[in-house]
């Protein structure tokens, strides 16, 4: 008994236990595990944080290192164009100190870089920079040979011109024909500037058809020259030391023409090696730069589905807490519902049958404190329903009785209603008689005060009237009118004007002196209304009125 005693002890006094205290109970178990599912995530979110930030610190890096190559890079091609534009010490001297630069960076770049695939890159570039500076400094090599040859070839051909000019110069003609054979010479100067033109051009992209324009000019001038060494060398004209001059001009011409050939082909050999190999070379290191940060956004890219891999991991573990958490509320909530609704289940049955009139309607109180109350409190609130509806039925007698004799009272007063109505729109009626007192002439005599219904009600019945006895003349009679006001003025005047819209002339009679002050006082403009002191005046007027129209109608008629 005493182990039977114990066993019961605990279950009696969670059934004691306040709802309160249930719910808190059951909301510290609820939060409990949102704590430990929060805490979980949390520890994997912040491993999944850092990772990102690692990561976009890696990206930063690596974006930044590829940046600092490929300006390099750039910059190092830019120094390179520019003294391929225009050859010079001054500007291989920036190039080569760019190159300089450029092995620096790529050293310090491969040296800080964290990510394997971006150190064996660099190394790639790096190789790639050496070979491109190696084909620089031969195409640098070349340039500067044919800028030699260009020199010499410019030095021998001012040394030409000046001997063939000097000559010129010192000719002493003095026959026509000294002065004809003084031309061959001018010709081989002017061919001489010619080709001197013509070699110049050879940088230019033509370089083959310019070396064979000043190969032509300069045999040119060559034939000129030994023509006139040939028909005047035992003339007086050019004197001996000139003459020995031009003959070594003569024989140098021919070096010219080779050192032309020499250098069309140191042209062409510089451009085949600008085109063929330093440009490609170029081209390759560029790509080998934009490849760079192709790398760092293929690392970015395998450390992006590893975090996603961790992520879904995360998800999957998350959504099993989840579940369990979402099991373990729903078993609590389902425990709860089970200890709270069931007497509520019962107090909600009883108070639907005292709803429906069981008077004797109880609960039987269990549960927690505050259900006990509540089932106190029920069985009260039912015993003096109970009483609270005797009353009511008494008072709902009572009430009927009233009803009925309201129900009497409200019919006799709508029955007398209906008549105070009839008896009203008769009154109205004939406050306003229209009488037809002969063909074509209406009278409206008015008796009382005009307000704002009435005078409503005379403009359309006279209106009305008006069109029904295809009228003429209205007669309004006011003899009956007390007081007539600015108000009444202007329904009159407006009365007249809808009656002569309909082709009828209204004639206002029984003006007494008061009324005529009135209407004179009160400012309104009656110049169209036709106005006659008594009722037969009116007529008299009407009468005439017809019989013009008549007679008018008649003449009409006859022409």
């Amino acid at each position: 008994m005493a182990s039977s005693a114990r066993t019961i002890t605990p279950l009696v006094l969670g059934r004691d236990l306040s709802l309160r205290s249930r719910l808190i109970l059951g909301y510290g178990i609820v939060v409990s595990l949102t704590l430990i599912f929060g805490l979980f995530m949390f520890v994997h979110l912040s491993a999944i944080r850092n990772r990102l930030e690692q990561l976009s610190s890696d990206v930063t890096i690596d974006t930044r290192y590829s940046i600092e190559a490929f300006t390099a890079i750039a910059d190092a091609q830019r120094q390179v164009d520019r003294y391929l534009l225009q050859p010079d010490e001054s500007r291989y001297r920036d190039a080569v100190r760019q190159f300089d630069t450029l092995q620096r960076t790529i050293e310090r770049l491969q040296r800080d870089a964290h990510n394997p695939a971006m150190r064996e890159h660099l190394k790639r570039i790096q190789a790639q920079a050496a070979t491109y500076r190696q084909i620089f400094d031969e195409t640098s090599t070349s340039i500067t040979a044919q800028q030699r040859m260009r020199d010499d070839l410019y030095t021998m051909f001012l040394q030409q011109y000046q001997t063939i000019e000097q000559a010129i110069s010192n000719a002493r003609p003095v026959t026509s024909g000294d002065y004809l054979a003084l031309m061959d010479l001018s010709r081989a100067s002017t061919r001489l500037q010619l080709a001197y033109v013509w070699v110049g051009q050879m940088e230019s992209d033509n370089t083959i058809g310019a070396a064979d324009n000043a190969i032509a000019e300069l045999r040119q001038a060559r034939t000129f020259l030994r023509r006139y060494l040939v028909l005047n060398s035992q003339t007086r004209v050019v004197q001996p030391d000139d003459l020995e001059r031009l003959q070594s001009v003569s024989e140098s011409f021919d070096r010219s023409l080779k050192s032309i050939a020499s250098l069309s082909s140191a042209y062409i050999r510089t451009e085949t090696l600008i085109n063929s190999r330093l440009r490609p070379q170029a081209g390759q290191l560029s790509r080998e730069a934009s490849a760079l940060s192709d790398t760092a956004l293929l690392q970015l890219t395998v450390a992006t589905k590893e975090i996603d891999q961790e992520t879904a991991r995360t998800q999957t573990i998350g959504g099993g807490v989840l579940a369990i958490l979402l099991v373990a509320g729903i078993a609590l909530g389902v425990l709860l519902a089970s200890l709270i609704t069931r007497p509520l289940s019962e107090l909600v049955a009883a108070t639907a049958r005292l709803a429906r009139g069981e008077g004797e309607a109880r609960v039987r109180p269990r549960g927690g404190r505050e259900l006990v109350l509540l089932a106190h409190a029920f069985n009260d609130m039912a015993a003096e329903l109970e009483r609270e509806r005797a009353e009511v039925r008494y008072q709902n007698t009572l009430l009927a009785e009233r009803a009925t004799e309201l129900e009497r009272a409200l019919a006799q007063l709508h029955e007398e209603t209906a008549a105070r109505e009839q008896l009203s729109a008769t009154v109205r009626q004939l406050s306003v008689p229209i009488i037809p007192i002969m063909e074509g002439v209406l009278v409206a005599p008015l008796v009382g005060e005009i307000d704002a219904e009435r005078a409503s009600l005379l403009q359309r019945r006279l209106l009305e009237r008006i069109v029904a006895e295809r009228a003429q003349a209205a007669i309004l009679d006011i003899t009956g009118v007390p007081v007539v006001d600015a108000q009444v003025s202007i329904w009159l005047i407006q009365a007249t004007t809808a009656a002569r819209l309909l082709g009828a002339r209204c004639i206002l009679v029984g003006i007494n002196p008061e009324v005529s002050q009135a209407l004179v006082a009160s400012g309104v403009d009656l110049g169209d209304l036709v106005t006659r002191a008594t009722l037969r005046e009116g007529l008299e007027y009407a009468v005439k009125m017809l019989r013009r129209s008549s007679f008018a109608m008649v003449n009409g008629d006859r022409r």
